[in-house]
């Protein structure tokens, strides 16, 4: 089972021809390598906003009385609420490029992508909200 969120780029010039043949090859040759790397963006933008303990959607709820009682045994810290228990779910997290314009954060364990379904279920936290997605556009125009 892949659980995925793919990141559909569109910041690339709509008229070419403005530009000149060597610029807009360079341009057109750039594209695949820019949309990877700005998968590989977004997956860091994933696990750093998810150890803050927030989620696109804003900070997570906590933990259940129960599990916390569990993560205090453990000697496990309880807040910030960061999905991270083994690291197993957030290390499994991938990222490839589909086609030329679209490149794919997913997760390449099934195991995790399970326990990644669960966890976007009631804390959400795979995917981007604005302020992510106009940075994530930036970051390609600069690639390009």
């Amino acid at each position: 089972m892949a659980q995925g969120v793919g990141l559909q780029v569109t910041t690339t010039p709509k008229d070419l021809t403005q530009v000149s043949k060597k610029a807009r090859k360079s341009i057109l040759k750039g594209v695949p390598r820019a949309v990877l790397r700005t998968g590989v963006y977004g997956m860091g933008i994933i696990k750093e906003r998810t150890a803050d303990g927030r989620g696109y959607l804003g900070a997570f709820r906590a933990y259940s009385p129960e599990y916390m009682a569990t993560l205090s045994k453990e000697g496990k810290p309880t807040s910030p609420v960061d999905l991270f228990n083994t690291g197993q779910m957030l290390r499994s997290m991938q990222t490839r490029r589909k086609d030329k314009r679209t490149a794919e954060i997913y997760f390449d364990n099934k195991e995790a992508a399970e326990k990644a379904a669960m966890n976007n279920k009631s804390r959400p936290f795979f995917g981007f909200n604005r302020k992510e997605e106009k940075a994530l556009g930036e970051f390609f125009r600069n690639q390009l």
